[in-house]
């Protein structure tokens, strides 16, 4: 009997282990994403060496304070200077533009706006081979409500048991019981950012990649932010590897 009583436990331990894993899964915390991408069919990506990248498009979000949308910029920042490639930002080449043509582009800008752009396209494409725009299109939190409701739960309870010798045994049988759990509120947050890579000489786009994330308990959503960014920038390199 002893042996029959181990075995039954056992077994239920591992069916309890499956249920465990699965309960895991289902709780209601979600994290789910979504990526769409497209490259220029026949481009030469390994051509791409030196990369400009403009700041951070934060205009379609509301962060809620200046603070934030400067973490936030700085966060970009940091990922975009990790990757195997010359980033530079866009006062570093209008420098560059204006050392290799003699003259101030940004003064030229106030005197003479259509002879500053001409500058920009003829010059910019000899200090990189393409320039990057990325735009923060969804900083939004959403809410939905788990009704309270009873849940089954499993506790191990001792039973004594004496063998047919009269030697006196314990067994831990496991016995299900309900448990109230209170109505609860899952806040979700949900961000998606879209990076535009354009070859300098042509200003045709030559990659773009879309990723839209939704996360619960997701803090103030930086770190989700910076792996959405540094993915964006990897797969865009991964490109000039194939």
């Amino acid at each position: 009997m002893k042996t029959e009583i181990k075995n039954s436990a056992k077994g239920f331990l591992s069916c309890l282990a499956v249920v465990f894993l699965c309960t895991f899964f289902l709780l209601p915390g979600t994290a789910a994403a979504h990526v769409e991408e497209w490259a220029e069919p026949g481009y030469n990506f390994k051509d791409v060496q030196k990369l400009l990248v403009y700041d951070l498009d934060m205009s379609a979000v509301d962060l809620e304070s200046d603070i934030a949308e400067k973490n936030f910029q700085s966060a970009f920042w940091e990922q975009v200077g990790k990757q195997k490639i010359e980033v530079m930002n866009l006062k570093k080449v209008e420098n560059r533009v204006s050392l290799m043509e003699y003259k101030d582009i940004d003064a030229l800008r106030q005197t003479d706006p259509a002879a500053a752009e001409e500058m920009w396209q003829n010059t910019m494409p000899k200090v990189v081979d393409a320039y990057a725009k990325t735009q923060y299109l969804r900083y939004e939190y959403t809410s939905r409500v788990i009704p309270a409701h009873t849940e089954w739960r499993t506790r191990w309870v001792k039973h004594t048991y004496y063998d047919r010798d009269g030697n006196k045994h314990e067994e831990s049988i496991p016995e299900e019981y309900p448990e109230y759990v209170p109505e609860k509120t899952i806040w979700t947050l949900h961000q998606r950012i879209r990076l535009d890579v354009y070859d300098a000489k042509t200003g045709k786009c030559i990659y773009s990649r879309n990723e839209a994330r939704s996360d619960d308990y997701a803090g103030d959503g930086k770190d989700i932010f910076v792996k959405i960014v540094r993915n964006s920038f990897k797969d865009f390199l991964k490109k000039g590897k194939k």
